[in-house]
């Protein structure tokens, strides 16, 4: 194998190790996995030149290299793994991890992430485009599904492809051709560029996956794509970082970090500065004696060796698999608080998706929709109250969150109270899902029909509108178009304002410092300054709502006596410079597994919300 690509896994590695160490850090490390792919297409190209390919049995043999040196070690990785997630893991984590290690052994994994993410629309999109389009497919698409879908990795393994090729044409232009005559030498292109400084240049490129900022992916993502496979085709064999002893060996033992850096982070590393060198040391004796003991010495073994251990290795997973699920031996024993603690966080996960429990409530709950029904989270109409006030709640999945909340606080002061939650619905403005707009037309329509004196728009804020404000900004403008379509049904309209991004599966990350790692509970609360900026544009853009009807008071703490156009519920979990996700008295988190306020999250919320609903009756 060549130096130059063993150093350049070396670097792949280190990259991905820090980002996974340190992502707040080494915010472009995952760039190596592109390293990888890039890497791989030339060897395949490479192995594929050199093989005739005259039948079947050539094409058998180039797929058997591959599986000899891939799935041994992959799967002695994933038994070992098991393992260690059931002796240090509590059984609350072992669900989704007994999911994706049984689809581990089916080489499916990727596949099992794409389907958790549920957006079957995009997928669909990225699937059309797959034979047509490669780094454009990779670039629109969304960006864990394209991450993980081997198809858009293609136009990857063509750059690696393209270092083959311009290697191999480089060496035949390098050959002496009988039939050329001195002239004719003088006419061909040469580059002003050394092939010294390229290939420096193309390092400088993948030395920026080191940097603490973050560059857009569409920017750096081909660019280190095409560096690698730069380097690659330079064959540069002079410069120091691709000649070195240490950098190579880091490369030949890459796939066994690989495999194994990932599962030693989740399951040990904490806060501290021991707990990194801890997982750092673990991480490479793990690597070497793997490396050494196993890999090296199965990749000596022939076919009539080589499959009995892969199946041997498959059976033993098969029996870990079932015996995980069926076996006493590995029950995980809690203290009763831990019990206790762990019983009542889920109890407050519950009551979000408790729909029959919702829908009993309501008097009318169908409604006929242009999209698919699944995406109607709830649509009802409550019982007349006994006020003379009509109001109705617009939003997508944050309209749960706080329906119950709202409603009860108007103790049925009210002659109608309906809402209408659809995934994908902001209720003032629309995203490029198309989803989004039929939602948002269905809203609109909503609102017309029944003409309620209050609006509530309460939607859990995404990417789409916080992408930086410009001149004559269209969102804007398409914000404050929908809040003029209300104002001519409505008395008055409050709108909630960019709660912090919370991070998916907090819950159970929660629970698990919980048990684990006690002693950093605290470093789960979000810094406010960067909780803050993550949101900052979405908020200028609600500021420059202009609307005469939308009032509401300012946060408690504020000195000002005006009002504002929407109202703030981060402000109840501020503590001096950090967002608060879960109370310390009573361990219980406030933000459940799929980003939102759970029961004891939406509890500190409730004096804003009694204040809005009391000055709603008074006013009304």
């Amino acid at each position: 194998m060549r130096q130059d690509i063993q150093c350049l896994r070396g670097l792949a590695i280190i990259f991905v190790l820090n980002f996974h160490l340190s992502p707040n850090l080494f915010v472009n490390g995952y760039l190596g996995v592109d390293i990888f792919f890039v890497i791989s297409g030339f060897l395949m190209a490479k192995n594929l030149t050199n093989l005739n390919l005259l039948d079947v049995h050539d094409f058998l043999k180039f797929y058997y290299k591959r599986f000899r040196r891939i799935l041994p070690l992959y799967y002695l990785t994933i038994f070992i793994i098991i393992i260690m997630v059931h002796l240090y893991l509590p059984d609350f984590l072992w669900e989704n991890n007994n999911r994706y290690s049984l689809a581990s052994l089916f080489l499916i994994t990727n596949q099992l992430v794409i389907h958790d993410q549920g957006d079957y629309f995009t997928e669909l999109i990225a699937v059309t485009l797959i034979t047509i389009f490669g780094f454009i497919g990779f670039a629109i698409i969304l960006d864990k599904f394209a991450f993980n879908f081997l198809f858009l990795r293609l136009w990857q393994f063509s750059a690696g492809f393209i270092a083959l090729f311009y290697i191999k044409i480089r060496e035949t232009r390098l050959l002496p051709k009988k039939s050329e005559t001195p002239d004719e030498g003088k006419y061909k292109f040469t580059s002003p560029i050394s092939q010294h400084d390229l290939v420096i240049s193309a390092l400088s490129i993948l030395a920026l996956c080191m940097l603490p900022n973050v560059i857009p992916k569409l920017i750096l993502r081909p660019l280190v794509t095409l560096a690698t496979s730069l380097i690659i085709g330079c064959q540069s064999q002079d410069l120091r970082i691709l000649n070195s002893k240490t950098l190579s060996y880091i490369g030949d033992i890459s796939y066994v970090l690989y495999l194994v850096h990932w599962p030693v982070i989740s399951i040990f590393l904490t806060a501290t500065v021991n707990s990194y060198l801890f997982c750092i040391v673990l991480i490479f004796i793990l690597s070497i004696v793997l490396h050494h003991l196993f890999e090296k010495q199965y990749l000596k073994l022939e076919m009539k060796g080589i499959f009995p251990l892969v199946l041997l290795l498959i059976a033993t997973n098969a029996y870990l698999q079932y015996s995980i699920r069926n076996d006493s031996f590995w029950k995980y024993q809690y203290t009763p608080e831990q019990k206790s603690i762990i019983e009542r966080n889920h109890e407050t996960y519950a009551p979000l998706y408790d729909i029959e429990t919702r829908q009993s409530k309501c008097m009318e709950k169908d409604l006929e929709v242009e999209f698919e029904k699944h995406y109607l989270l709830g649509y009802c109409r409550f019982p007349p109250g006994k006020g003379n006030t009509s109001v109705m709640l617009i939003g997508n999945s944050y309209i749960l969150t706080f329906v119950n909340q709202i409603e009860e606080h108007f103790k049925l002061n009210y002659t109608e109270f309906r809402y209408l939650s659809i995934i994908g619905s902001y209720g003032i403005f629309a995203s490029s899902w198309k989803l989004s707009h039929q939602a948002l037309e269905l809203s609109r329509k909503q609102v017309e029909l029944h003409k309620p004196d209050v609006l509530f728009v309460l939607p859990r804020y995404m990417q789409d509108a916080n992408y930086p404000i410009e001149e004559n900004d269209e969102l804007v403008a398409e914000i404050n178009s929908n809040i003029e379509f209300y104002e001519r049904f409505t008395k008055r309209i409050y709108i909630l304002d960019a709660l912090p991004n919370w991070s998916e599966n907090f819950q159970t990350l929660f629970l698990q410092n919980f048990i684990t790692r006690p002693d950093d509970m605290e470093l789960l609360h979000l810094n406010k300054k960067k909780a803050d900026l993550e949101m900052k544009n979405i908020r200028r853009r609600l500021k420059m709502i202009k609307c005469n009807k939308c009032k509401v008071r300012t946060p408690r703490n504020s000195k000002s006596r005006t009002f504002l156009q929407v109202f703030d519920l981060s402000h109840v979990f501020l503590e001096d410079d950090k967002y608060l996700t879960f109370d310390r008295d009573t361990m219980l988190s406030y933000i459940d597994n799929t980003v939102h306020l759970n029961a004891a999250g939406v509890r500190p919320c409730d004096p804003v919300i009694k204040n809005l609903t009391r000055e709603i009756m008074d006013s009304l």
